[in-house]
């Protein structure tokens, strides 16, 4: 079966690199979902400083800044 868009027309699939970011926004989110009911705080601030899109970015605001202990 092929795959039909409006009109009748072949739908275009989506392109392997919006799939890429489209499958790592997912990842991120199910991701912070799991840390959630263990750490509220943390998945809040992750929620809050997690940017995706083009390009993932962590960046927290002046007043959410952790210092990171590994």
């Amino acid at each position: 079966a092929r795959a039909v868009g409006l009109g009748g027309r072949a739908r275009r699939a989506g392109s392997a690199q919006e799939r890429a970011r489209v499958s790592v926004t997912r990842a991120i989110k199910y991701a912070i979902d799991k840390i959630a009911p263990c750490d509220p705080a943390l998945a809040e601030h992750l929620r809050r400083s997690i940017r995706t899109g083009t390009f993932a970015s962590y960046e927290p605001a002046s007043r959410d800044r952790v210092d990171w202990r590994l």
